[in-house]
């Protein structure tokens, strides 16, 4: 059954899958790559518009409790977390996410972060933990002042050398 579980994965599309083994979809979402959705998928939901980039892990469990359960006083402790990621937001490449964390609409993941806590609307977090690194409306204005002029007509039928030019001129 596993086997046929891991080639379901990779000859359907991401969000084809995650829907087959549960996980709660809005719209519009996408996917690069395939994320690992943990044991129990069903409890992580994206809302709208939301980004999984590669590599990113969603962790439901604590799986840590397996340390003591052998004790006959914690041998049926057992812990899991929802995860929710709300409208509009982004989560960076190899990411992983904690069990109980929101987080919160218009925001964005770093790459290589974990994510703890919850996080606030309109916010950049990155790191290990992740922190906060400024507000996605900063950030924005960040991104916008630092892109280059750049060949748009180029770019469109000949991404590969736009970009090449683009770093360049730097």
């Amino acid at each position: 059954m596993k086997i046929i579980s891991r080639l379901k994965k990779f000859f359907s599309s991401p969000e084809t899958y995650a829907r087959q083994i549960g996980v709660n979809i809005g719209e519009r979402c996408r996917f690069n790559g395939h994320p690992n959705w943990g044991s129990e998928p069903w409890l992580v939901t994206l809302e709208n518009h939301v980004e999984i980039s590669s590599n990113v892990s969603f962790v439901t469990h604590d799986g840590g409790t397996w340390v003591f359960r052998h004790l006959e006083k914690y041998k049926d402790v057992k812990r899991f977390g929802l995860i929710n990621i709300k409208d509009n937001c982004f989560i960076g490449t190899h990411s992983i996410i904690l069990p109980n964390v929101t987080i919160g609409p218009n925001s964005i993941i770093g790459a290589g972060s974990v994510v703890t806590k919850d996080i606030p609307e309109g916010c950049v977090y990155a790191g290990v933990p992740a922190q906060f690194i400024c507000s996605t409306k900063d950030y924005a204005e960040k991104c916008l002042s630092q892109t280059p002029d750049y060949d748009k007509a180029l770019y469109k039928t000949n991404k590969k050398k736009a970009i090449l030019q683009m770093l360049e001129g730097k």
